[in-house]
């Protein structure tokens, strides 16, 4: 009998957290390195594909990726304490967190770059 793939949600959740673990393994010593190269403290190259370093510190995709990778990391990781201490059941809380994740990315995203003040 062939086997079919099964969609289950603590998988997603578990591809979701190590997918949002390498972003910030990349993305944090790139926004850190980048404000020191900015204030001339370490070495940067002067490749010209490469773009300044204060350019590259002060992009908002950078920030918006940060953002992003952070809240999914730190949302499913308190789901998985939550569901280890047995507070909440796995099968009910996967939605809730990526919707709760989102919505805090999205009110943010449009009131740090979009909100007239």
């Amino acid at each position: 009998m062939e086997k079919r793939f099964q969609s289950y949600r603590g998988t997603w959740a578990w591809l979701t957290q190590r997918i949002s673990a390498i972003g910030l393994f990349v993305l944090i010593p790139v926004k850190i390195y980048t404000g020191w190269a900015a204030k001339d403290k370490v070495p940067y190259p002067n490749w010209e594909w490469l773009g300044s370093a204060r350019r590259i510190h002060f992009n908002s995709g950078v920030d918006i990726a940060l953002l992003l990778f952070f809240l999914l990391h730190g949302f499913y990781g308190l789901r998985v304490i939550l569901i280890d201490l047995g507070v909440i059941r796995e099968e009910r809380f996967f939605w809730r967190t990526l919707i709760l994740a989102s919505l805090i990315f999205a009110v943010t995203v449009w009131f740090v770059y979009f909100h007239e003040h």
